[in-house]
């Protein structure tokens, strides 16, 4: 892992500043809590997971989440991606999804998820950055921008083109071999957070799991995660809570709510 850039220290340098100028003015600080989701929070609503449900393990499966699949096996890439986006609208957001969404009523909550299904957002939270993409939007082959986004509503097939630049349309999700989305904002929005809960990810994935290393010294830091191994692996201070999304997230909600307000 790398070293925080100067621009993010720069940033945290900034946030206690203003925690420290209300303090003398007497003014009231509204405190950032931000979420950093990933599979397993999803899991919880029934959407498979790559790792535990063997996802990767199929060569096919394996192969359409590499970019370089859609000039080998369009039909396939695109046929695979439907399913899979078919199978995330099937699903409901969890408990965890809507508390995270209700706290919005008390603090200043803000979600950077690795997730590319829309649950945190039909939950109703409403500053989210999907750092793998979403399946709320389809690109042309070749213009990954939000420019050229627009919405997918049905089974993209091969021969649906974008009517601006001519393109095959894809999904809009962040392939092997592709870089992440947002990562500058996910970066600011860490460096100004006053409490931190990574929920449901393995903290495995870069650069997404290297973000955390923004993380503002003074923060309050909270994984939710039921596997133990995951102590051997933080990428910054914190209290581990072994335990799924749903409990966790009630938990860590319940013993700190008056302190996030």
């Amino acid at each position: 892992m790398q070293p925080i850039s100067s621009r993010a220290r720069r940033h945290q340098r900034r946030h206690r500043e203003k925690k420290v100028q209300a303090a003398i003015t007497g003014q009231h600080y509204h405190p950032t809590i931000l979420f950093f989701t990933g599979a397993g929070l999803s899991a919880e609503s029934g959407v498979p997971t790559f790792r535990s449900e063997g996802i990767w393990r199929n060569h096919k499966n394996w192969r359409y989440s590499h970019a370089s699949s859609m000039s080998t096996d369009l039909a396939g890439f695109l046929d695979f991606h439907n399913k899979r986006r078919q199978t995330m609208l099937e699903a409901a957001p969890s408990q965890a999804h809507y508390l995270i969404a209700l706290l919005q009523q008390k603090c200043t909550v803000r979600v950077i998820t690795q997730n590319i299904d829309d649950l945190h957002e039909r939950a109703g939270s409403r500053d989210v950055l999907h750092l793998h993409g979403s399946i709320q939007f389809l690109v042309p082959i070749g213009f990954r921008s939000k420019k050229y986004r627009q919405p997918w509503h049905e089974d993209v097939k091969v021969g649906d083109r974008s009517p601006s630049t001519g393109s095959q349309l894809r999904p809009d999700i962040v392939l092997f071999g592709e870089k992440i989305y947002e990562y500058q904002q996910a970066r600011r929005w860490l460096c100004e957070a006053d409490t931190v809960v990574v929920v449901g990810t393995s903290l495995l994935v870069e650069p997404a799991s290297s973000l955390l290393q923004n993380i503002n010294p003074g923060a309050c830091v909270y994984y939710i995660d039921p596997d133990l191994g995951l102590s051997s692996r933080l990428p910054f201070p914190g209290e581990l809570i072994v335990d799924g999304a749903n409990r966790g997230i009630a938990h860590v909600l319940e013993l700190n709510l008056e302190k996030m307000a």
